[in-house]
């Protein structure tokens, strides 16, 4: 099986863009954590939008992985965070009462289309 994830660093757009799908085991999580910090470690985040492709996420998700995860991207410190919900409602309500529960300062998409356009 192909990873479960891309990640794509559009410099002329000031994006950096992620595309996750299917189920994260405990070593696809390990191997996305190191490829993103590697990036952003490449980058200035503050003029950097994040957009982050949710929308191919299936549950069930571990609620710790995706706090983490959220965690990760606030403390980047990107201009925006552009979230492009699940379209597996379980997935999206996780998703959901996690950017809730901490915080986390996101706008939601429908679309890639419209994660551009925020």
């Amino acid at each position: 099986m192909g990873k479960l994830y891309e990640i794509m660093l559009e410099k002329g757009k000031k994006t950096l863009f992620v595309r996750a799908s299917g189920i994260f085991k405990e070593e696809d999580t390990k191997l996305y954590f190191s490829e993103f910090q590697t990036i952003v470690n490449t980058i200035n985040p503050s003029i950097y939008k994040l957009i982050v492709d949710a929308s191919e996420l299936e549950a069930p998700h571990i609620i710790d992985d995706i706090k983490f995860v959220l965690n990760l991207y606030s403390n980047a410190r990107f201009k925006k965070l552009v979230i492009i919900n699940s379209t597996s409602p379980v997935s999206k309500k996780q998703i959901d009462n996690c950017v809730n529960e901490i915080n986390f300062k996101c706008v939601f998409a429908a679309s890639v289309e419209e994660a551009y356009t925020l």
